[in-house]
C-alpha cells in the first residue's frame, strides 16, 4: 500500500484503519514468508549403513566417560538414529565426534562416538578416473590420513566410492606399489574413463586441445590449432566423447571429433549474401564456440558443407580467421 503526501487528510478514524491495516500485511508479511524467497531447509538423512574403518567402541548411552561393552571391527553397520543435530559441521570449540546409534546382533541397539567426517558408506566401483592435475593419496578417506605420495598425471582404477550425508566423495584406487589408496575431493578430475589402446583415423582437420575441455575455453580463433589429417592412437575416452591420444611423433593431447573440418565439405568460390547478422562458427559440427556475427553484407565462400539436416554451410576467409556460417539461420 503506497501513502501519499495526501493521506495527511484523512480522516482520524480512517488513518487509525490504515495503520492497523498496514501493520496486519507487515505481520503477515513476517509470519508466512513468500514461497518464493523461502524454502525449508531439509537435513540430510543419516545413512542406514555406515562403514567403520577401525576398531570402534560401543556404549549403552551416549557418554564416553564410561567403559564401552565392546569394540566393533572395521565393518559396515545398520544405523537406528543420531544425536541432534549430527549433520551440522564442526564448529570452534567442537570435538568433532558424533553420537550414532547402530543395531548389533548380540548387544541390540547400541551407541557409537564417530568422528563427523567418517560418517558415510563405501560402496563398490568399478571405473577409470583422469587425474588431470597431480592428486595427493590417503590411506582413508579423511583428511587427517594424509600421506607424502603425490601421483603424477594419469588414469587410475577405482574400485569403491566412499559416501558421505554432506555430500563429499573419496575414491578408493589401486596403486602397484601401495596397493589400494584414497583420493579425498580431488580437484580436476575425469571419472567414468573408458580405455581404449587402439588406432583411430582422423580424417580432416581436427581441433588440437591441450587439455580435454579446451574447446569450451576458447575466446578467439587465434586459439585454434588444427592438425592435419592422420591416425593416432586413442588412448581414453570421456564419457563426453573426448579423446586423449598419442600423435606418431610421440606427443600427447586431446581431440573431439565434433571439433574437426566437416568430411566432405568441396571447394567453391561463391559470393554469398547475407540479410541479416549471422553467427560465425569455428567448425559447423560444434555449436560452440561461436566468435561473434556478421551484420548484412556480401561475403566470398570458399568451401560449402551439406549437413544431414539439410542446412548448407559456406567457409569464408575473415578478419578472424576461416570460419563457417549458416546463411538465414
Amino acid at each position: 500500500m503506497k501513502i501519499g503526501y495526501r493521506s495527511l487528510y484523512v480522516t482520524a478514524g480512517v488513518f487509525v484503519c490504515l495503520l492497523i491495516s498496514f501493520s496486519a500485511c507487515l505481520t503477515a508479511s513476517a509470519v508466512a514468508p513468500s514461497s518464493a524467497f523461502y524454502h525449508k531447509f531439509e537435513p540430510p538423512t543419516l545413512p542406514p549403513v555406515i562403514t567403520l574403518f577401525e576398531n570402534t567402541p560401543l556404549y549403552s548411552d551416549q557418554d564416553e566417560s564410561v567403559d564401552p561393552w565392546a569394540t566393533l571391527t572395521p565393518q559396515d553397520v545398520e544405523t537406528v538414529e543420531a544425536e541432534k543435530d549430527w549433520y551440522i559441521p564442526p564448529q570452534s570449540g567442537d570435538p568433532g565426534k558424533r553420537w550414532i546409534m547402530i543395531k548389533t546382533t548380540w548387544l541390540g541397539k547400541m551407541w557409537i562416538y564417530l568422528d563427523y567426517d567418517r560418517i558415510g558408506t563405501v560402496k563398490p566401483a568399478d571405473t577409470n578416473i583422469a587425474l588431470i592435475w597431480p592428486a595427493a593419496l590417503y590411506s582413508e578417506p579423511l583428511k587427517d590420513a594424509l600421506t607424502d605420495v603425490v601421483l603424477s598425471q594419469q588414469t587410475v582404477h577405482c574400485n569403491a566410492i566412499f559416501f558421505t550425508p554432506n555430500g563429499s566423495s573419496a575414491y578408493r584406487i589401486e596403486t602397484s606399489w601401495l596397493g589400494d589408496q584414497w583420493l579425498v575431493n580431488p580437484n580436476y578430475i575425469l571419472l567414468d574413463m573408458e580405455i581404449l589402446n587402439r588406432e583411430m583415423t582422423l580424417p580432416t582437420e581436427t581441433l588440437r586441445m591441450e587439455d580435454w575441455d579446451a574447446a569450451h575455453r576458447m575466446q578467439s580463433p587465434s586459439e585454434a590449432h588444427f592438425i592435419p589429417s592422420q591416425t593416432v592412437f586413442a588412448l581414453e575416452k570421456t564419457v563426453n566423447g573426448e579423446y586423449y591420444v598419442r600423435a606418431g611423433d610421440g606427443s600427447t593431447f586431446w581431440i573431439n571429433p565434433a571439433y574437426a573440418q566437416p568430411v566432405g565439405a568441396k571447394e567453391i568460390n561463391e559470393t554469398i549474401e547475407l540479410n541479416k547478422n549471422t553467427l560465425v562458427h569455428l567448425v559447423p559440427t560444434a555449436s560452440h564456440p561461436i566468435f561473434g556475427s556478421l551484420t548484412p553484407q556480401k561475403v566470398k565462400a570458399f568451401q560449402q558443407w551439406d549437413a544431414p539436416d539439410g542446412n548448407r554451410w559456406f567457409r569464408i576467409h575473415s578478419w578472424n580467421g576461416d570460419l563457417w556460417i549458416l546463411p538465414d539461420n
